[in-house]
């Protein structure tokens, strides 16, 4: 059901690709990978005090049985 529109769109997007300016598909390639990385970025912020926390008990476990 959906093969047609991506076909479609990748119609559309063959000559246009082919004749835009190579700076500009640069460009929205790194925008959108921002866009991509961005939500990544915040949950890593939120989580980075339970990855902390973690870790501290990890090794203070390892250090008590005696593991290096």
């Amino acid at each position: 059901k959906a093969i047609l529109p991506y076909r479609v769109l990748w119609i559309v997007a063959i000559p246009v690709g082919a004749t835009i300016n190579l700076g500009f598909i640069w460009l929205v390639a790194d925008t959108l990978n921002a866009m991509m990385a961005l939500p990544n970025l915040i949950a890593l912020l939120l989580l980075s005090p339970v990855v902390f926390k973690l870790t501290r008990e990890h090794f203070d476990k390892q250090k008590a049985l005696g593991v290096e």
